[in-house]
């Protein structure tokens, strides 16, 4: 990982040599414009988030830059993958795969859903890496999305070493919480407003030509990798774990090194369903009329495994519900969230025989102290 040194220029932003191209980018500028126009910063939480927001699209398309041009003078990076208006635009229809979204962006998307976003992808002689860039100085949300990530390329790419490039600002703080894949850039700060100004008002949609056509520069949809279907491997998780024992679920199941990588990219996986008056008979104080009872086996952080309800009421609501050592926590989930869109699914897969008692669960529960993250 130590071939990858920053530069002084990426180190400094010295956008000289890449301003023009920012021109060309898209950008959700909608609602800073009138920010922008007045000349004066409103510092309203909604004005602030908006901004910050967009000069994080700056930032993310300053350091894309960098990278190209990184890339094409650093023999060791042997394939770089084009985003924004350096690629061709062809493989937006892909059902399933690494491709461009509509905004541009390298994504990974199953039967059309995307799953993960990544700044920037690249391969070096011996590794994948991805790449994320932040100008916040707080480091645990990113954190957090690096797991998946990481996970979720393993999956595609089982036979490569996975590692990570992490682009920050100066001032960030928590970088010692980051994992030992992670190569870690800091850059001065973005503080250049009149550039801010000038890529809103200034944007140019044609005529872009990339001058990156060495063929170390490829497409995403080209890239051969495993496949990942994400709503089936859920179906096919729920049935495996009860292969051996049709009324439990076979725990040593979920130590395969596999399902350790699916944890990352799910959090939980489900394994089962509850009778709704069994569910009441643990939750008594739960008073909304309940449509369906989906049983998990979560990841909780880096330490601990649990059983989690996901309880989807007839309203349309979805609420999380866990039991801890101190209280009864129950939480809403976002309507456009993936759990909401996961039990959509599994609701078609209840079947009697998945369905698990409160005595099965507890046993279940002792079980899963033995499962390490």
């Amino acid at each position: 990982m130590q071939h990858l040194k920053i530069t002084e220029e990426i180190k400094n932003l010295d956008i000289s040599n890449i301003e023009e191209n920012l021109f060309f980018y898209k950008y959700s500028s909608k609602n800073i414009k009138p920010l922008l126009k007045s000349g004066t910063h409103d510092i309203s939480v909604e004005n602030i988030a908006a901004y910050n927001s967009f000069k994080g699209e700056v930032y993310e398309n300053i350091i894309y830059e960098f990278l190209l041009d990184y890339a094409l003078k650093n023999d060791s990076i042997t394939q770089f993958v084009l985003k924004g208006p350096h690629q061709n635009k062809i493989d937006k229809f892909y059902k399933t795969g690494l491709m461009i979204d509509r905004s541009l962006q390298i994504v990974y998307k199953s039967n059309y859903k995307d799953i993960s976003e990544f700044d920037a992808l690249f391969f070096t002689e011996d590794a994948l890496y991805f790449v994320e860039m932040s100008t916040s100085k707080k480091t645990v949300s990113l954190n957090k999305r690096l797991d998946k990530k990481y996970a979720l390329l393993k999956v595609l790419f089982p036979n490569i070493h996975i590692r990570a490039l992490i682009v920050l600002t100066e001032g960030t703080v928590g970088l010692k919480r980051f994992p030992s894949f992670c190569t870690i850039w800091i850059t001065k700060d973005l503080e250049d407003d009149e550039l801010l100004k000038k890529l809103v008002f200034n944007r140019k949609k044609n005529g872009f030509v990339t001058k990156y056509q060495d063929k170390k520069f490829i497409e995403a949809y080209t890239i051969e990798h495993s496949k990942f279907i994400y709503f089936q491997t859920l179906e096919w998780i729920l049935k495996r774990c009860r292969v051996k024992n049709q009324n439990l679920i076979n725990i040593n199941f979920f130590k395969n090194k596999k399902l350790s990588l699916y944890f990352d990219i799910y959090t939980k996986l489900y394994i089962g369903f509850m009778d709704i008056d069994e569910f009441l008979s643990l939750v008594p104080s739960y008073n909304d009329n309940i449509e369906n009872i989906f049983i998990t086996i979560e990841k909780i952080n880096s330490k601990e495994f649990d059983i989690v309800y996901y309880v989807k009421n007839q309203n349309g609501k979805l609420r999380r519900v866990r039991f801890t050592k101190k209280e009864l926590s129950v939480k809403e989930k976002e309507l456009d969230g993936f759990t909401n869109a996961e039990v959509r699914f599994m609701k078609y897969l209840k079947e009697e025989k998945y369905y698990l008692n409160k005595n099965q669960i507890t046993a279940i529960k002792e079980k899963i102290k033995l499962l390490k993250p």
